[in-house]
This record gives C-alpha cells, structure tokens and sequence, in this order.
C-alpha cells in the first residue's frame, strides 16, 4: 500500500483553508485529480498534501488524507486532522520512491510537484514527526470532532467557527432574544450553532434539522 504525495495549488489552497497557519488543522476530505499516477492508492495507502506558500517558496504539509475512494473524479477520505506544517526544511532529505528527490529551479518549487510521486518509508517518517503525527505506521492523534462551522464576522452573536469557539459564551443575547450554544456531530465533525431559548422545548427537532445540514456537507 504505497503512501503518495500531491500538490494542491496556491489558489485552491486559499479558498479551501482561509486564514490557516502552521498548526492549525485543515479538515479536508477529498483532493480532486483524476491522474493516473494515483492509480497506486486503489490498493489503499495514504495522500500526502503539500503546497508552495509565497514569498519564499516555503513548502507547507496541509493534509493527509486516509481511507481513500476514487469517485466522480476525485479521491475522497476521512477528514484530515494533521496540522498545517512548514516541511521547507525537509525538502533536501525526501527522496521518494525514484530516488530522484525534489530539484527545483528557484521559482519552479510548485511546478516540479505538479506529477504526483511515491513516498518511501524514510520519506514518511520525516513527515509525520514533523508534522506532529505519532509515526509512520499510526494515524495521526485523534483530536476531537472537527468544528466545520463557517467564520461568519458579520454575524450580530459571537461567531462559533474553529477559531472564534475557544472565546465565545456558552449564551448570548441579542435584543430581547436569548440563546444557547448547541451543537451536533456526526463522523468525526461537529457543527455548532445558536439556538434561540425559546426553542428550547423543541430543542430535538432543531438538532435533528442542523444535523441534516452537517450530513449533506460530510
């Protein structure tokens, strides 16, 4: 079961982790690409996810995505829970399975990973010590649902996404309404929302309601 590493571009990067930084988690689930050099991960193993971040071509680990199935056109997984990792370090030491390693032109970092490649075992325990992973034959630590709540700054009660939920109230008020933090979970994710005390007695049906949303987007 070889383990593979791919690039996700600068451009998708930014629209799929906004405002993420080294040691934070991206919750990605899937990377689209229907190459064939994927072919290898039908009989399992794992997806590395790199990028190339400006302005000095820093390479970044962003995911590694596991369990995965080709599907109309993309590989999909179990969400990651990796931190974001600054590798640039690691770049001289990775070899890959053509022991050819990564030679790159100044400014051509990203273009010479646009062919996905073969890890070997070294290359794997390089990137998952680095990453804060337990090594290269365990997963990476389970740490909790994954909050998939979206950033919402314009939102008139404390926004409750990833990064705001660790300073927002458990109630808030807003006029004469009050509400409850609350939310739901399925698959290893979690969507957080504020319910409307007066809704309390109905309090089932809503989380019944949200947790519909949260498995249309898993």
């Amino acid at each position: 079961m070889p383990d593979m590493l791919a690039i996700i571009s600068k451009a998708v990067f930014e629209k799929e982790a906004a405002g993420l930084k080294p040691g934070e988690v991206l919750p990605l689930d899937r990377y689209r690409s229907a190459s064939r050099h994927l072919d290898p991960l039908k009989s399992g193993g794992r997806l590395f996810l790199v990028t190339v971040r400006p302005p000095k071509e820093a390479l970044w680990l962003v995911a590694v995505l596991e369990g995965l199935k080709f599907k109309e056109e993309e590989w999909r997984g179990t969400a990651n829970r990796v931190p974001i990792t600054d590798i640039t370090t690691l770049i001289p030491k990775l070899r890959f399975e053509s022991g050819k390693g990564i030679a790159a032109a100044k400014g051509a970092l990203g273009m010479s990973l646009q062919t996905p490649r073969a890890l070997t075992a070294e290359d794997v325990k390089l990137l998952l010590p680095a990453s804060g992973g337990a090594g290269a034959t365990e997963a990476p630590v389970a740490v909790g649902p994954i909050n998939l709540t979206a950033h919402d700054p314009e939102s008139p009660l404390p926004c409750l996404c990833k990064r705001c939920l660790p300073k927002a109230p458990e109630h808030a008020k807003k006029g004469r309404m009050e509400f409850t933090r609350s939310k739901v979970e399925a698959e290893g994710r979690a969507l957080y929302y504020w319910l409307p005390d007066e809704l309390l007695p109905e309090a089932p049906a809503v989380s019944k309601s949200v947790l519909g949303a949260l498995l249309a987007r898993v």
